[in-house]
């Protein structure tokens, strides 16, 4: 064990016995090439991570099919808030409306604290097999709602528990079969959500317009059925589960905190999700403020989703050669300068498809890195626990970070909405987010600002 975490037995700290406890406990020891837990874990005994072969990217692509029916899903939210708004829940205000899709984003994270563990237990069909029919179900049933508390019931809480099985089955069942190009899995199996933010707004604003709010909605469960089914199908892990073990909350959900890089990632990541989604909720509503029409509203969110092509793909494939932590900062820090003060100047129709496609680049990035960098500090059999404990945490961001806005922007009035208030909130959260994750990074290096991790 290294000397600067043992320390010297007169001098040591309360937090340095208790993080070399953790340590021994885990069979973890520092390594000046900052090896993932994952990489030593499988050198000493299953051998390294293949990398390659049919079933590694069959998972790669459930793992796609999973992220389009779960963040894709989850991208439209600004879309149905902007609906809502304009349609069945236009006597409520936006702040009230906005709990519905931060219910689905925090149901999303939250989830991962039981089914984190089911995955490592289990297997990933444990979860892709009911997530498939809770999601099928819960947007079904989001066609037929006309009153605020069934949107919350279908939407925001049915819906969201398929979408999250969907996410943490794939997700852990993705790390089993890469180690060298993981970033890069991740980053492909990531831009599903970024092609299903741009098919399903678009499906909804040509059926809503054409058709009818029911048929749109159908028409999107039943694309997400198929998609999910798929998802089910090919999603494998390469090691055996673990099987059934005692549910020890301590253990795997409590003492992985004893880490204090593993707090610092947490943290980090809970002031970014404050302020993460406060675009894909607001930004078509901003738009039509700003004298958009309401089709071409609709249409920013497909924007979004395809610079979030982009920025998963790229980060991911950078990851794999210049360090996790490294783009992970880059890109949270990235969406707090977007955010503020650009998307304060966008008051018109370019310089809002603009914002749209740079916060999309670099919202994309971040979601498609923060399972990597879990990955990096957690060792390969807790891989689907540790991101589940890290979800359950910041889950609350997600739930609170859109209300909070619409608190902001109610501030202003109903004439004269406060967006810019709204705007620095979420660019500043996000960048102390990435701060605080420098931090972590210096923490795992040592203090080794330079380091590719």
């Amino acid at each position: 064990m290294d000397s600067s975490v043992n320390g010297n037995a007169n001098t040591e700290t309360f937090e340095d016995t208790k993080v070399s406890e953790y340590e021994e406990l885990i069979g973890y020891e520092s390594q000046s090439s900052y090896h993932t837990f994952a990489e030593e874990e499988l050198n000493q005994s299953e051998g390294r991570m293949p990398d390659v072969g049919t079933m590694a990217w069959l998972t790669v692509l459930g793992g796609f099919c999973g992220q389009f029916c779960s963040f894709g899903y989850m991208n439209v939210i600004g879309v149905f808030q902007t609906y809502y708004e304009e349609n069945q829940l236009n006597y409520l205000s936006p702040s009230t409306i906005s709990w519905i899709g931060s219910l689905q984003t925090f149901v999303l994270a939250i989830g991962g604290l039981f089914f984190g563990r089911i995955a490592d237990m289990y297997g990933p069909r444990w979860l892709t097999v009911p997530g498939c029919i809770l999601l099928t179900v819960g947007v079904s049933m989001t066609a037929l709602c006309d009153k605020y508390y069934q949107f919350v019931l279908a939407q925001g809480l049915c819906s969201s528990l398929g979408a999250s099985a969907l996410f943490y089955g794939t997700t852990a069942a993705v790390t089993t079969w890469f180690s060298a190009k993981r970033g890069l899995a991740f980053g492909i199996a990531a831009s599903g959500a970024s092609i299903g933010g741009v098919a399903l707004p678009f499906m909804f604003d040509v059926l809503t317009r054409e058709q009818s709010f029911e048929i749109a909605v159908f028409a999107i469960s039943s694309l997400l059925f198929v998609v999910s089914f798929i998802t089910a199908a090919v999603t494998t892990f390469r090691l055996p589960p673990t099987g059934r073990k005692k549910y020890d909350f301590v253990k795997y959900y409590l003492r992985p905190y004893l880490d204090p890089v593993f707090t610092l990632v947490t943290a980090g990541l809970t002031l970014t999700y404050l302020g993460l989604f406060v675009p894909f909720a607001y930004i078509a509503s901003h738009a039509v403020y700003y004298g958009l029409p309401i089709e071409s509203a609709f249409r920013l969110v497909a924007y979004l989703s395809a610079g979030s092509l982009l920025g998963r793909l790229l980060s991911g494939y950078a990851s794999d050669k210049i360090g996790k932590f490294n783009v992970f900062t880059i890109v949270i820090f990235l969406a707090g300068l977007i955010c503020c003060p650009v998307w304060i100047f966008t008051t018109n129709e370019p310089s809002i498809i603009l914002f749209s496609i740079l916060y999309g680049f670099a919202s994309g990035g971040i979601l498609a890195m923060y399972p990597p960098v879990i990955a990096q500090v957690s060792p390969v059999s807790e891989i689907g626990t540790r991101v589940g404990a890290v979800s359950a945490v910041i889950a609350f961001g997600a739930l609170s970070g859109n209300p909070i806005a619409g608190v902001i922007l109610g501030s202003g009035g109903a004439e004269n909405p406060n967006y810019v208030g709204m705007q620095i909130y979420a660019g500043v959260l996000m960048m102390m987010g990435a701060v605080v994750t420098f931090i972590a990074k210096l923490r795992y290096t040592r203090g080794d600002w330079k380091a590719i991790a």
